[in-house]
């Protein structure tokens, strides 16, 4: 048991450090990684909207909100939850709203590289620590 708590008292191995500088960005980078990262959200949003319309269409809810919603409104006002709520709507809704996200997404990415290679013409760039431990 006194091994587990006995410090090693041998020499230490030197610690290295390298401080490097980020100066800028390329845009082209950023612009492709951006478009990357908003294909795997946009693959993320119409998964999400395909899990929760399953989960909501099968426990019920719009049937009963629509009946909610009929007996409020009348009969004759001819407006269906279920209808408005359909699998097609749905993901039609989601897919636009996925592809509006990739495009901004991959303009924004191109956008914030060049402020950040502006900014960092200011102030010098931001420093970074590496260790070897």
């Amino acid at each position: 048991m006194a091994t587990l708590f006995k410090r090693n008292s041998g020499p230490k191995e030197p610690v290295n450090q390298v401080r490097l500088k980020l100066r800028s960005i390329d845009v082209w980078s950023a612009v492709k990684v951006g478009f990357l990262v908003s294909i795997a959200l946009g693959i993320a949003t119409l998964v999400g909207a395909l899990l929760l319309w399953a989960l909501l269409a099968n426990s019920g809810i719009f049937s009963s909100l629509g009946g909610l919603l009929t007996s409020v409104l009348g009969e004759g006002s001819g407006f269906s939850l279920e209808n408005e709520f359909s699998f097609g709507n749905v993901m039609s809704t989601a897919l636009s709203l996925s592809l509006l996200n990739i495009v901004l997404t991959t303009a924004l990415s191109a956008v914030w590289a060049v402020i950040f290679n502006l900014i960092s013409k200011l102030v010098g760039g931001v420093s970074v620590t590496f260790t070897n431990n």
